[in-house]
């Protein structure tokens, strides 16, 4: 494919050489670029396939229980997405990168490009660039689309149970999504959507308390005033004073009690977000209100770095992934795919240990979620100088950082502990 040279660029056997050579290499790079873009949505669709099969008792309950239609289970699905691909993004470039070299130093395609002349750049140049796409649009799920999916996500089910599919309240759970009453249920009749065993906690008066239990109930809604009517049988009332801590009993055989929808239908405020459903405006202001208040937010804060540590794992893991394909063509073993899981698995290890560090206070929660990245990025530094130079990896080496890594972090457990 090129004409033979020196090993590190000596003189060209002709004048045409460089062009030969330009074009030479703009072809290799279109077809790597090309290679990395099948097994890259293979391992999206599928990681994600894996994922959304944590959601599928939810959506069954709302298909058999709650009679939701197609369209609203689609949209739900839609709006778990992006929480899913902020993780099977960075996992997918990782696992496209590995198995495309993998493949090519299989099929002596790696041997090829070096004999024709081309060095690691050639390679490097479109891994890379693909890498770098990669954390752009793992930057851009998590900035953006993560936030609109999880505030979508609340909106409609609150909707929904503002329309009568009653998605929003699950039996065997203290639902706590409205305004003042928290209601639990331990039986739901999916015939007529009776309640059984019901057992609710009323404090929308601030002088007094409710907790009211009835074996069985019904609920109503009202889609002109945007109120759910909890009509309950057979219960008992008991009212708390809270001036003097005076508790009445009441009996009854029919009990009404009207929780508003409209509160929870209109558009939240900053204080009423979580913080995974905050734009980055949103978390910037939080924080900084809260430091002006003299408390200091540490898992927002660890929130809005983490839209930023995750994108770079897209980065690092996929350069990582360069040395550990190439690692067969130079060293004869095919076992560059399963150290790559292990690295993977590594990374998510050290970003949830970041996670619990920097919520303990033993990590500054700027810093915390940005260990994995820091060694992922280390390691891949470290590879691919020894590959440049046609040497082993040098896991003799590379072991001794990891034992020592792993000490460090054990280390800073026991000294803090985790949250």
């Amino acid at each position: 494919m090129f004409p033979r040279q020196d090993a590190w660029g000596g003189r060209p056997a002709h004048p045409g050489y460089y062009t030969n050579k330009v074009t030479s290499i703009t072809i290799i790079n279109r077809y790597i670029l090309k290679e990395l873009v099948q097994p890259f949505l293979l391992c999206l669709g599928f990681l994600s396939l894996v994922f959304l099969l944590t959601k599928i008792i939810d959506i069954t309950d709302l298909v058999v229980n709650y009679r939701a239609g197609l369209g609203t289970v689609l949209a739900m699905v839609g709006y778990t997405l992006p929480v899913l691909m902020q993780y099977t993004l960075p996992m997918s470039v990782m696992m496209a990168v590995l198995m495309t070299l993998l493949r090519m130093s299989a099929d002596r395609e790696i041997v090829a490009i070096k004999t024709g002349g081309a060095g690691l750049f050639t390679i490097f140049l479109p891994v890379g660039f693909f890498c770098l796409v990669g954390a752009l649009c793992t930057l851009a799920v998590t900035v953006y689309a993560v936030p609109w999916g999880n505030y979508s996500y609340k909106k409609m089910v609150v909707a929904i149970a503002s329309s009568g599919v009653d998605a929003s309240i699950k039996e065997g759970t203290f639902n706590t999504g409205f305004d003042g009453v928290m209601l639990y249920v331990e039986h739901i009749d999916p015939k007529d959507q009776g309640f059984y065993g019901v057992f609710i906690r009323d404090t929308r008066n601030p002088r007094s308390e409710l907790t009211i239990t009835a074996p069985r109930g019904r609920r109503f809604f009202s889609k002109e005033d945007q109120t759910l009517l909890l009509r309950l049988f057979d219960g008992e009332v008991n009212q708390v004073n809270l001036a003097d801590r005076s508790v009445n009993a009441i009996a009854f055989s029919t009990y009404d009690i009207r929780v508003d929808l409209a509160r929870l239908r209109s558009e939240k405020k900053l204080g009423n977000k979580a913080r995974d459903e905050m734009s980055l405006t949103e978390l910037k202001a939080y924080i900084h209100a809260e430091k002006e208040a003299g408390r200091l937010p540490l898992t927002t804060i660890m929130e809005l770095h983490e839209k930023f540590a995750l994108a770079l794992a897209s980065l690092t893991l996929g350069l990582l992934s360069i040395s550990l394909g190439l690692r067969t063509a130079f060293s004869r073993k095919g076992s560059g795919m399963g150290l790559g899981l292990v690295c993977f698995l590594l990374y998510y290890v050290m970003h949830a240990s970041g996670w619990s560090l920097g919520k303990s206070g033993v990590l500054p929660p700027e810093y915390a979620l940005w260990m994995g990245n820091g060694v992922m990025g280390t390691a891949a530094l470290f590879f691919l100088f020894r590959i440049s130079r046609e040497e082993s990896l040098g896991f003799d080496v590379i072991g001794r950082i990891l034992l020592s890594v792993y000490r460090w972090v054990i280390g800073l457990f026991s000294k803090g502990g985790p949250a």
